[in-house]
């Protein structure tokens, strides 16, 4: 099933916009003993948004586990930091997990000085290993099976078409990032050094307008799309990983204090 079907759109093409690599929230998973826990937050600034607080702005995570025998619609369980998977659960290392919010709260962004309402959609994918996936979200990552000497090739898509000259940012926990740039085919390599977890993400707007429909809800209308989707996985070997950043207070956390809190 291709995600991006799952959203109403009443939209006409207009000129695509990039966020590049804009310090927005995300969706993660991480290694959690033997299994997997979906953040978010922002994983390089070891952020990570609570429950009460910014973690319940969640209104509809639809998670999708595909394996060699199909996908199976599985719902996480709500923790004070963080999101879990069912007990017995385990994805393989042939498997991938995609969650989605196609309901998230949309905001207003400030574009060339005018105000437009935002369809912000937060998205993440845990893959096993670095074998070719096929894309199933509106914007997605994926590995495409190849390599390059020590360089693992990802690939971009974006409604199922490679999304050139686009800036992808790689980074983990500890702060240690860097920047790729997608080629003609949607394409980049990036050596990944350090032992651990790690986030591929990428943050893009598509100037269109449109109104999102939601059953018991009023109609809303949007004059962007922006998609936030990072691809997440676990290195088993390499270098020892650097220490991990230390801990930055939460949105929810922060507004409590009296300091104004990003949006998303």
């Amino acid at each position: 099933m291709n995600l991006s079907k799952a959203i109403v759109r009443l939209a006409f093409p207009a000129l695509l916009l990039s966020a590049g690599i804009a310090q927005a929230h995300q969706f993660w998973y991480e290694k959690a003993g033997d299994g997997l826990t979906l953040r978010y937050g922002e994983l390089d600034k070891n952020l990570h948004e609570v429950s009460p607080g910014g973690l319940d702005r969640m209104v509809k995570l639809q998670t999708t586990w595909y394996t060699s025998d199909g996908e199976k619609r599985i719902e996480l369980a709500k923790g004070p930091d963080r999101l879990d998977l069912p007990a017995g659960v385990r994805p393989g290392t042939a498997d991938s997990l995609v969650s989605v919010d196609l309901e998230y709260p949309m905001h207003d962004i400030n574009r060339d000085g005018k105000s437009m309402h935002n369809f912000w959609v937060p998205a993440t994918r845990w893959v096993g290993d670095f074998r070719q996936r096929e894309s199933a979200l509106t914007l997605d990552i994926v590995p495409t099976g190849k390599r390059m000497d020590d360089a693992v090739e990802f690939r971009v898509t974006y409604l199922g078409e490679p999304l050139a000259g686009e800036n992808v940012k790689v980074a983990v926990p500890s702060g240690w990032s860097r920047t790729a740039t997608t080629d003609a085919d949607g394409k980049f390599h990036v050596t990944l050094p350090w032992r651990g977890d790690y986030s591929v993400n990428l943050y893009f707007i598509d100037e269109v307008e449109g109104v999102r429909k939601l059953a018991g809800k009023p109609d809303e209308a949007y004059q962007t799309e922006g998609y936030n989707t990072t691809l997440s996985f676990h290195v088993a070997e390499g270098l020892e990983p650097l220490p991990v950043a230390e801990k930055t207070l939460p949105a929810s956390v922060l507004k409590a204090m009296g300091i104004t809190p990003p949006k998303h």
